[in-house]
């Protein structure tokens, strides 16, 4: 081979590499962002938007005719 043929082949296998670790780079970078997003509690994570509206509870002191009918008292 010739000096130019061997020059411009070792160019590009530099920046093959280069390009190898740069995407290595980005998926470590994606795999990090993905880590801690993971690590957050499933419940924190659903309830984060308020999704369920708070229901106020109203106790019912009155019985049912039906049940009262059917108890015999």
């Amino acid at each position: 081979m010739t000096k130019k043929k061997e020059q411009k082949k070792k160019e590009r296998e530099r920046r093959v590499a280069k390009k190898k670790l740069a995407d290595a780079e980005k998926r470590a970078q994606q795999q990090a962002a993905t880590d801690t997003e993971k690590k957050l509690p499933r419940a924190k994570k659903i309830m984060t938007g308020g999704a369920l509206p708070k229901t106020t509870y109203v106790p019912s002191n009155r019985k049912s005719p039906f049940t009262h009918r059917r108890s015999g008292g």
